[in-house]
Order: structure tokens, then C-alpha cells, then sequence
């Protein structure tokens, strides 16, 4: 298996429509993006409502944590001899965005490419039509390949299935978010009852003196049982809630940490693919 030169790339323009000799360098031919980009959602998000993005003017913006589908403005047309490998550039990855869908177009394979993305940056990533984002390289096999890829025509544009597949998708960010709004949800329930424990204790304090006063009770055993338990009762109930709150939150805390290193831990795995 031999990868093809520079001048080989140039002097078989039949791989890629519309060829551009000034798009081949290094041995690598620059594919650009095309008219059109699907970005994940949140999984509540359902299919019909995922919005068809046209980045045929202007741009569209993958957030950081979000895959996204981008298919090639190019056709390819594989020989059967032949095995392409494909990639980002450098400069795109260096941004967060890395290709997870792949990495090779098999022999005999008509049509466009299809990128599947993740942002595994901490910014926005701006994408637009004519982008030249993707890399191809083409290498020889020692014959032709007796079963190719069968279909007479590839992608001409993102297909619903690749979609389907995603929408039930759980992405790591989307965890961390939830994670942060419970985190808000137990800082306000515990903040909450430590505002009703300030409120009852001085409250019961003045029951106590109404009750003290209106029946002239000097010993504490003739206070009612019934107003000591029920008192007892609800600082109990809102200790509890506090104890369990803060418990929540510590918990909390720690789920965070690791989802961190989840996340610190997939994007390094996929950086190391990328770049192998």
C-alpha cells in the first residue's frame, strides 16, 4: 500500500468533482464544507423540530459539547483499487472541533462525505459553506478490490436515519447541565429552609410567651404536649431537610468533578485518534 504524491493527486482529477488543482498539497486534497449542517440538540428536542441549517450564506455555530453532521460541497469517486483516508485540519482541531464519524472512504465509494463533529472545545465554533475544513488522501491496494462499495451512488445530502440516531443521544454536556440545575435546585430548597428555621424558632418562642401569658403557666411541665411535639416536629422536618440538602449538594460537587474528568478524559481519547 503506497499513498499517492502530490502529482499523482493532480494527475487523476476523475476522484473528486469539480477538481481544483490548488486545492491538493502535501499529498492531501482540501474537501469543503457544503450547503448544509444538522447540530444535536438536547435530547428533549425532538426530531421534526431539529433545525435544517443553511450555511449557504453566513455562518452557523456548533457549541462547545455538541456533535454536528456536515457533509462535503465535493463528490468523491473512489477506485476500486484505491483506499482514501480523511481528516481535519490541524487548524480546525486546534479550535475543539474533531471527527468522529470515520476515518477512511471505502473502494468503489461514489458520492459525498458525511462528517460527524464534536465540539470538544469551550467556545462556539463558526462554520460556513466553502470551509475548507477536511482532508483526503488516496492509497493504492495491491489489486482491485473484488467487493467494493456496491452502491451506484453515495450521499448527495444528510439522510433522516443519520439523524435518528442522535436525537436519543445523552451527550456529556447535556448531563453536566442537568447536574447544574439540580445543584441550583438544592441550594435553593436548603436556602429555603434555613430561612423557615430562622422564621420558626423566634415564632415559637412567641407562642410560647402568649401561651405562658394568657394561662399563667410557670412550669414548663404545664406547657401542652401537643405544642412541644408539633414545635419539635417541624425543626426536626427542617433540620432534616437542611442535613439532606447539604448532603445533596455535596453529592452534587463530586458528580461534577467527575463528570469533568469524563469529559477532560474522552476529549484528550479523541484528540489522541485524531491525530494518530
Amino acid at each position: 500500500m503506497s499513498f499517492w504524491s502530490t502529482q499523482r493527486i493532480i494527475a487523476t482529477p476523475s476522484v473528486v468533482t469539480n477538481f481544483d488543482k490548488e486545492k491538493v498539497k502535501e499529498a492531501a486534497y482540501t474537501l469543503t464544507v457544503g450547503g448544509e449542517a444538522f447540530i444535536t440538540s438536547n435530547p428533549e428536542t425532538k426530531l421534526e423540530k431539529v433545525q435544517e441549517l443553511d450555511i449557504t450564506e453566513g455562518f452557523c455555530y456548533i457549541p462547545p459539547g455538541q456533535f454536528a453532521y456536515l457533509i462535503t460541497d465535493e463528490e468523491v469517486n473512489i477506485p476500486h483499487d484505491c483506499l482514501a483516508f480523511i481528516s481535519m485540519k490541524f487548524t480546525t482541531k486546534a479550535a475543539g472541533l474533531v471527527n468522529v464519524s470515520g476515518f477512511h472512504v471505502d473502494p468503489g465509494y461514489k458520492g459525498k462525505l458525511i462528517f460527524a463533529v464534536y465540539n470538544a472545545g469551550g467556545r462556539d465554533i463558526p462554520i460556513r459553506k466553502g470551509m475548507g475544513i477536511f482532508l483526503i488522501w488516496f492509497s493504492d491496494l495491491d489489486q482491485a478490490d473484488d467487493k467494493p462499495k456496491k452502491e451506484a451512488k453515495g450521499y448527495t445530502t444528510i439522510p433522516p436515519m443519520i439523524l435518528e440516531n442522535s436525537q436519543n443521544a445523552e451527550t456529556l454536556k447535556n448531563l453536566s447541565d442537568k447536574v447544574s440545575k439540580l445543584e441550583v435546585i438544592a441550594s435553593q430548597s436548603s436556602f429555603r429552609s434555613i430561612i423557615l428555621l430562622a422564621l420558626i424558632v423566634p415564632f415559637n418562642f412567641f407562642i410560647l410567651k402568649l401561651l405562658t401569658d394568657k394561662y399563667n403557666i410557670k412550669d414548663i411541665e404545664e406547657i401542652p404536649s401537643e405544642f412541644i411535639f408539633l414545635s419539635l416536629g417541624i425543626l426536626f422536618i427542617l433540620l432534616f431537610h437542611i442535613q439532606f440538602s447539604l448532603l445533596i449538594l455535596k453529592t452534587i460537587s463530586r458528580m461534577k468533578l467527575l463528570l469533568k474528568y469524563m469529559i477532560s478524559f474522552i476529549e484528550r481519547n479523541i484528540h489522541n485518534k485524531e491525530d494518530n
